[in-house]
């Protein structure tokens, strides 16, 4: 897989934090998977980054943050294809099984994978670290799914359009 552009725009300090990760063939691979009104990746990053900016202002441990934020969603499969009826509540355990499978994690890093989708998935958080990546990933998944809201209701609103102009044109 190329290396994608926009990671060239990381913050110098985020990149070296999160590099051993994004130089990983499975991470990169997240690129394939659509999240939202984009791709599992740069979900990840937009979480990852985001939390780990807030981490640092906080006193939290933000490389921890980094590297927990960007494998919390290190799934690896297509989510929408139903074979996976159980994705919303199981996708954090199977992230997290990845995650150790590949890289060498501590105890926030995991907390961070396994917990980001309280109260939907258990457990509750044990780190702050980790209630604060659960926090900005639901900001972060509320205004990708409002971008692809919006999207439908714009193709509707066309579609509606274009058949009203024909039947009075």
């Amino acid at each position: 897989m190329d290396y994608p552009r926009y990671l060239d725009d990381l913050d110098p300090e985020y990149a070296a934090i999160v590099a051993p990760l994004l130089e990983h063939a499975d991470v990169r691979g997240m690129d394939g998977f659509r999240h939202h009104d984009r791709t599992a990746l740069t979900h990840s990053l937009a979480v990852s980054t985001r939390a780990w900016a807030l981490a640092r202002r906080l006193g939290l441990d933000a490389a921890s943050v980094a590297r927990g934020a960007l494998l919390h969603d290190f799934f690896l499969y297509d989510w929408r294809d139903g074979r996976n009826p159980h994705h919303p509540t199981g996708h954090a355990r199977v992230a997290l099984d990845n995650a150790r499978a590949r890289f060498s994690l501590n105890p926030v890093e995991e907390d961070i994978i396994v917990a980001h989708m309280w109260p939907i998935g258990k457990p509750f958080y044990s780190y702050r670290e980790s209630a604060l990546v659960s926090l900005v990933d639901k900001l972060v998944s509320t205004k990708e799914v409002t971008v692809l809201f919006a999207r439908g209701l714009a193709a509707f609103a066309w579609s509606l359009a274009s058949r009203l102009a024909a039947a009075l044109g």
